[in-house]
């Protein structure tokens, strides 16, 4: 079964020639990306049939409404942009994130110049149209610009969860029995820990008492614990919590020196002067060392791809 992620792509990102200016957009991340994903493209602009080039349209906020404008001719282009975006989205039957174009009036992500009425002064930023619609239909979803992926932590926040949403569509379509829900829990017990220890208690719970509502009701029931999870962010504290987790299955197997040095890890990851990747290769080596078979099997340490690593 092909469990690839869905993402919907700005179809300007290495795709096709439809920016205002007609060109078009390279991104490394993007291309290294596609090796792993299905892309579903979208250009809003060309979409409800604006030229390739064409004019620059704006974000302006207007009677306490947010419009699209085309500043010299005036033209209003809202209503067309949101009615394709609503029925886009709409349409979408599956998919697990989204990756748009930064800055863009209808695609950038917290990063769109909004203007005042007179079209000429800024006065801050906001989501592009097809963005805010994107973030109100799948609000459980990563929706992020290829500017703001360029952040370590908005990319291994966006990677992580796009891979667990096409997990579980698989699990979804192939599972037959508790036992597969039970197996999958298991592999996702610190990632979920990662971004909410309230709904992995309550997921275990649920799974446990299974037979009360029937298997079909406790996979549903799952699914919306699961979304609220990866609706989440990560974050440092977080992450030391469940490696502290991970640590305590073979911390008694461990030297007085080994101790000291995970000790030290950690806290140089407060401070922010270690990466999270050493003080996983460093944890991997006990798990790897005492043949942990269950620690092997976390997805906490192998969210996504190791070669999605290797982009800067």
């Amino acid at each position: 079964m092909d469990c690839k992620p869905k993402v919907v792509l700005s179809r300007c990102i290495n795709k096709e020639p439809v920016r205002y200016n007609g060109g078009i957009v390279t991104d490394k991340f993007a291309e290294q990306l596609e090796n792993y994903v299905e892309y579903i493209t979208v250009c809003p602009e060309v979409d409800v049939g604006m030229p390739v080039p064409r004019p620059t349209i704006l974000l302006a906020k207007i009677n306490d409404s947010i419009k699209v404008i085309e500043p010299n001719t005036k033209t209003d282009y809202t209503e067309k942009l949101e009615d394709f975006s609503k029925n886009f989205l709409n349409q979408l039957k599956e998919v697990d994130g989204f990756f748009l174009k930064a800055k863009s009036p209808s695609c950038g992500v917290m990063d769109a110049k909004l203007y005042k009425d007179d079209l000429k002064h800024s006065i801050g930023k906001t989501d592009g149209i097809f963005a805010s619609y994107a973030k109100k239909y799948f609000s459980h979803l990563p929706v992020e610009d290829e500017g703001r992926l360029n952040d370590y932590w908005i990319r291994r926040d966006f990677l992580t969860k796009i891979f667990a949403y096409a997990d579980f569509r698989c699990l979804k379509n192939s599972a037959k029995s508790i036992k597969d829900l039970i197996k999958f829990h298991q592999r996702y017990k610190y990632l979920y820990m990662l971004y909410s220890p309230k709904n992995l208690k309550t997921m275990g719970n649920l799974i446990a008492n299974w037979d009360k509502i029937g298997f079909e009701d406790t996979v549903k029931k799952y699914e919306e614990l699961f979304k609220d999870t990866f609706s989440k962010h990560q974050t440092i504290n977080r992450h030391i919590n469940v490696l502290q987790h991970i640590y305590g299955h073979f911390s008694d197997l461990l030297k007085p020196g080994e101790k000291r040095h995970f000790s030290n890890l950690l806290q140089k990851m407060k401070e922010d002067r270690l990466y999270l990747k050493v003080t996983l290769e460093f944890i991997k080596n006990f798990i790897y060392r005492f043949e942990d078979e269950y620690l092997s099997s976390q997805k906490y340490l192998y969210p996504y791809p190791e070669d999605l690593e290797k982009i800067v």
